[in-house]
């Protein structure tokens, strides 16, 4: 069963930024790409640091502390990451961002 949460509102996200969230005590980050919208958990899979603090570069994400790297969209290592990055489901609804945490996803 779903359990979509509003994030906030579209215009709030600024392309290839990673914004933190707390939703109900799941924390995740948030990235823009054109139109697309995705999100992850907060903590890399490598050493727990936040990806927050992290960069998007075109279409990867890059985890600032380790430089691990993987597609923004698909979550998949394109490079020395030896696990996939995990996502949560989004969907856009009059101009807002939600976000289905029914399934808190971890890395453990």
């Amino acid at each position: 069963m779903s359990d979509w949460k509003r994030v906030c509102a579209i215009g709030d996200l600024v392309d290839k930024d990673l914004k933190e969230f707390d939703i109900d005590g799941t924390r995740i980050v948030v990235t823009r790409s054109g139109a697309d919208v995705f999100a992850y958990p907060l903590r890399c899979p490598h050493m727990d640091e936040p990806l927050s603090s992290g960069m998007c570069d075109g279409a990867t994400v890059t985890c600032s502390f380790h430089l691990w790297q993987w597609d923004l969209r698909t979550g998949e290592s394109t490079g020395e990451a030896e696990i996939d990055l995990l996502i949560y489901p989004t969907k856009q609804e009059d101009g807002a961002l939600f976000v289905d945490v029914s399934n808190v996803l971890s890395y453990d």
